[in-house]
């Protein structure tokens, strides 16, 4: 991108080019349920996400999230989450990674198949970067 007249390094990112962030939700059948762009690229991910909409509702409840149901074939309800890479910090409502290599395998596994529903994100980004 060619940064804005009179930005300065306002726009100017960590890998050292100009960026506008683009932070999305979406979903297992590859749609887009929520957008939030134009934010700096000199803002972290987490940065972006406690600056959008989408955190102001969650944080206050708004948002409308279902409510908890058990997994098929359980009885413990099981709330609803976002998944996230580890820029992003902990709370009630995201799933990210255990950090650092050295997990016993239980954690190993979850990672797994966290990475897995992460891939859905990366896909989405893949095709719509492929359209244009």
């Amino acid at each position: 991108m060619q940064a804005p007249e009179n930005s300065g390094s306002y726009y100017y990112n960590y890998k050292r080019t100009f960026s506008i962030v683009l932070l999305a939700v979406v979903d297992a059948e590859y749609r887009f349920l929520y957008v939030d762009v134009g934010c700096n690229g000199r803002v972290s991910d987490e940065g972006v996400f406690n600056r959008c909409s989408l955190y102001h509702a969650l944080e206050t409840g708004t948002v409308g999230l279902p409510l908890a149901i058990p997994l098929p074939g359980r009885t413990q309800p099981v709330p609803y989450f976002f998944v996230a890479d580890d820029a992003f910090a902990m709370r009630n409502y995201i799933m990210k990674p255990y950090p650092f290599k050295d997990q016993p395998a239980p954690n190993r596994i979850f990672n797994y198949r966290l990475s897995r529903a992460c891939r859905i994100v990366e896909n989405v980004f893949g095709i719509i970067a492929n359209r244009f």
